[in-house]
């Protein structure tokens, strides 16, 4: 096991989007071949200097390359419909946003979701599966070699409103994956997909899936699957329910699909409702480590839930639970304390979820989004805060590693993360345009520069 890496042993390999400032979020990341490979996902596509891009940082020359961009297409009806995952001021940043979108063409894809690094049973070698958003449908792209990429399978899957695909994950000899979102020619939906469904196979290359589970495994209040991860003898499934709270489900995914899968956990982990969904989940020290809480901005207007901060429960092989840090509580499975000492959010009420989660040289990292930026710009304050990074060798004691967005508020969450041979990978998400615009509607006094733009990664490198 190695030692929690420092802050100073971080350092930016990427910043303002890497010249693209809509490029906003590092969406996904993987290690593929000799290079770190990051998806980057823009909320507006109005010309060539705003497109999303999958990117390769070659991890021995330090030199970034473009390996992908969005072919365009004409312009559909899809091309301006609002965003119904915002409401008030929100919706209308996305709006003007997607007003700007030229009336003859439109880029097919507008982000990069998920990415996978599988052998299935028609690539010769290990191939980079990537999942992409689309307002055509979202699909999967497959490449050899990590500069030459080809769509495989129909969009959706058959349903061209699956805005995208998350949680591509590896089983065995089989990979899973779940649709996320919903675009029609009236809305787009960034997190509810049109069914809560599990799709596997053995073979991706050849764009043939199959459905893992019953829909919403047969629960009404099961709205989306969030969030996939496996461990040696399970394949996990942590749900989004505003009704009763996130649950989370596991099979061994034996026999023929569908499989039969076990509820593990359910109520949100008896917090109900304010463990809303599960933002993201990995295995450490053989259990399985499971962030809860509210997606977004600490509170979930369409359901009217929170504001409330972020849990983590950690998982074991025998379906027992513990609660690392969060709000103390009576549940049928006894007195649940935080073993960590900490309250929700690690004792941060704007940390509103765990966002990504990575072992590293045997250390474990977790992400947060963090919200107090868009409070403070709403309230008229000094605009403070921005991302958490946080680092245990157990998973009960943790350490801040990073903190307040590196110096960038609008740096609110850390997206991905990503072991590599040269060190842990953080790609963040950035709100800078959002906050641009509230801070004139507002008309207050605080707002971002250029230089506050675009998605940024750091590496925090091992030591020679």
């Amino acid at each position: 096991m190695g030692d929690i890496l420092a802050t100073e042993q971080f350092e930016f390999i990427a910043k303002k989007g890497l010249g693209r400032a809509h490029n906003a979020i590092a969406h996904s990341m993987a290690a593929f071949g000799d290079s770190l490979y990051v998806g980057a996902t823009s909320p507006s596509t109005a010309g060539e200097d705003t497109l999303p891009r999958i990117m390769a940082y070659n991890l021995k020359t330090r030199e970034w390359t473009t390996v992908y961009e969005p072919e365009l297409i004409e312009t559909t009806e899809r091309a301006s419909v609002p965003d119904v995952q915002f409401v008030g001021v929100e919706s209308k940043v996305t709006d003007r946003l997607k007003s700007r979108t030229p009336e003859d063409f439109m880029a097919r894809e507008f982000g990069f979701r998920s990415m996978l690094v599988f052998k299935g049973k028609s690539d010769k070698a290990p191939c980079l599966y990537v999942a992409t958003l689309s307002r055509t449908g979202g699909t999967i792209l497959r490449s050899e070699d990590g500069k030459t990429f080809e769509i495989v399978g129909e969009p959706g899957f058959g349903n061209d409103e699956v805005l995208s695909f998350r949680g591509l994950t590896a089983f065995k000899d089989k990979v899973f994956v779940a649709p996320v979102g919903t675009i029609t020619n009236e809305y787009i939906d960034r997190n509810l997909a049109p069914e809560a469904r599990i799709y596997v196979s053995t073979d991706p290359a050849s764009g043939k899936w199959q459905d893992a589970c019953e829909i919403g495994f047969g629960e009404d209040g099961n709205r989306a699957i969030f969030s996939l991860a496996a461990t040696k003898n399970y394949v996990y499934a942590g749900t989004g329910n505003p009704v009763t709270g996130m649950e989370l489900w596991r099979t061994d995914a034996k026999g023929k699909a569908p499989y039969k899968w076990e509820k593990v956990l359910a109520f949100g982990g008896f917090r109900y409702a304010q463990n809303f969904a599960t933002a993201a989940m990995a295995e450490f020290n053989g259990a399985l480590y499971v962030g809860g809480g509210i997606t977004g901005f600490g509170y979930d207007k369409a359901h009217d839930i929170g504001p409330a901060a972020a849990e983590l429960i950690r998982v074991h092989d025998d379906g027992s639970w513990d609660l690392i840090f969060g709000e103390a509580r009576f549940t049928p499975d006894g007195l649940k304390i935080p073993l960590s000492a900490m309250g929700p959010g690690l004792d941060d009420p704007f940390n509103s979820i765990v966002w990504s989660m990575c072992e590293h040289d045997g250390v474990f990292y977790i992400g947060t989004h963090n919200w107090e930026p868009v409070e403070a710009l709403n309230k008229g304050r000094e605009i403070i805060g921005g991302y958490q990074l946080w680092a245990s060798k157990d998973g009960e004691e943790w350490e801040m590693i990073l903190s307040d967005g590196c110096g960038n508020p609008a740096s609110t969450g850390i997206r991905t993360l990503c072991s590599t041979s040269i060190g842990l990978a953080v790609g963040t998400s950035n709100h800078a345009n959002l906050m641009q615009f509230l801070a004139r509607i507002k008309r207050s006094k605080n707002a971002f520069d250029g230089s506050h733009t675009g998605f940024e990664v750091l590496i925090g490198h091992d030591p020679d």
